[in-house]
């Protein structure tokens, strides 16, 4: 059901650019998972504790059902029409305090969940001028529209380059994980 995220790059570092340099303590991962056991919460638990970064989870007011096929009918005209789905506000998340922001999302349909959209939207502003970067995870989709839809939310940021993992291997992949934070970023 889900699969891909980040390519249209407002900014981008090229993959072989200098990771941008950042204080510890000002970055964070923020992240929408379909299920509790999630592969993109594994992946952000993953990069946050690499990056050193605090984690925040994006949760719908009313969450998708927890049954596949129903979620699937409820989220894929989401998708589609590029909807905003409301979500709970986030304990604890003051995006000004942080210099870098990586989102986290399932690839529905070729592009994010709609709670990150939303997210994203409602974010826009007090993410000028932050550097973001954007990771997905998918059943095989790979990143598609995700990327590009991405950087389309948020113009007046660095966007550095999106990265997709599989979600059938993404436990077994914490060093792709590891180095896709390490190629972005460096913590001083």
């Amino acid at each position: 059901m889900m699969a891909g995220i980040l390519t249209g790059c407002v900014e981008s570092n090229a993959a072989t650019a200098e990771p941008v340099a950042v204080e510890k303590g000002k970055v964070a991962v923020v992240y929408y998972s379909w299920s509790p056991d999630g592969n993109t919460r594994f992946a952000a638990q993953t990069i946050a504790a690499k990056a050193d970064a605090k984690i925040f989870e994006i949760k719908a007011e009313k969450p998708y059902s927890t049954d596949y096929r129903t979620c699937c009918d409820e989220a894929k005209p989401e998708c589609r029409g590029k909807q905003l789905r409301p979500i709970q506000a986030i304990e604890g998340l003051d995006l000004a305090q942080y210099d870098v922001i990586f989102v986290g999302t399932p690839n529905w349909w070729g592009t994010m969940a709609p709670p990150v959209r939303t997210f994203m939207t409602q974010n826009a502003a007090v993410l000028k001028g932050r550097t973001v970067c954007l990771f997905q995870t998918n059943g095989g989709g790979g990143m598609q529209r995700c990327e590009k839809e991405f950087a389309e939310l948020v113009p007046e940021s660095t966007v550095l380059p999106a990265q997709a993992f599989s979600g059938r291997s993404v436990r077994n992949s914490v060093k792709e994980l590891e180095k896709y934070v390490t190629d972005r970023i460096t913590v001083k």
